[in-house]
């Protein structure tokens, strides 16, 4: 049976799940059929996922090592049709929240393996969902609060499953209460026209502030090799998209090669 691709909207879906041969076979009446794709569709939407919050860092105070801001911001429509509404974080954070069970962990990319501590305030105000979190001691968590000091890192991103959303005639989805498993410090908020790494728009613009960002970091940074081979990772993956991508979105410029230039000389395993 079709499933709904990541970031595919309710309608797109509808439209194949409705002239897919298997579920026609299943489900030859046609208001049977629009029935079910409709559910495969919630049933999808149902499943842990990701939105990414652009720009979200408020404070962050290398002394006490706490970094503040936004998980997530109120009325910021994503990709995939979704948006917070006031409210939708309230029962989740009062059950599994600092007050609560305390089971809500703050993490690097996603990973469950870099976990960067727990949020130690979490609450809801006009913009959005607040944060307050203690970066552990480790490797890699030094190396976080260096990058958020350059503005290397300056987005964040939640990872939830929907308990409760309403659909609009436009296919909307108002997301009215979830369950929030973990918010991520990210390098970049994901959008379905970035080929491999997230970014916002295909311009010369975000790519070359982005090397900049890097060539800052690392300029000013002592990084462990875990950290450097990531920005290495991302450094390849900015030239090649620099290169290799599509002419009409993006060509290279002077500076963007310079940048390159800077980058490569500073790492001799580049």
């Amino acid at each position: 049976m079709p499933e709904p691709y990541p970031n595919e909207q309710r309608t797109h879906f509808i439209d194949r799940c409705m002239i897919d041969q298997e579920s026609n076979q299943s489900f030859p009446e046609r208001d049977q059929r629009y029935a079910f794709c409709n559910s495969q569709f919630d049933n999808k939407k149902k499943m842990f996922k990701t939105i990414h919050n652009p720009t979200s860092v408020k404070d962050v105070d290398l002394s006490s090592r706490t970094v503040t801001g936004y998980f997530a911001s109120f009325g910021n429509l994503d990709s995939d049709g979704d948006v917070f509404t006031p409210g939708a974080f309230k029962k989740t954070i009062s059950e599994r929240g600092p007050s609560g069970a305390n089971r809500i962990v703050h993490l690097l990319q996603h990973d469950t393996l870099k976990p960067l501590g727990k949020p130690d305030i979490l609450f809801e105000d006009k913009k959005g969902l607040y944060f307050e979190t203690k970066v552990a001691k480790t490797s890699y968590g030094d190396d976080v609060l260096k990058l958020y000091e350059t503005g290397t890192f300056n987005e964040h991103s939640v990872g939830f499953v929907t308990i409760d959303e309403e659909r609009k005639d436009d296919s909307t989805n108002i997301l009215k209460e979830v369950k929030l498993y973990e918010g991520s410090t990210v390098t970049w908020g994901a959008n379905e026209a970035t080929p491999f790494m997230g970014f916002k728009s295909l311009n010369k613009e975000n790519i070359t502030d982005r090397l900049e960002k890097l060539a800052k970091a690392v300029s000013k940074g002592t990084f462990t090799d875990e950290t450097i081979q990531l920005l290495e990772i991302e450094f390849e993956q900015i030239k090649s998209l620099l290169h290799n991508g599509p002419i009409e979105q993006i060509t290279p410029d002077e500076k963007a090669d310079q940048l390159i230039n800077s980058f490569k000389n500073q790492f001799t395993f580049l």
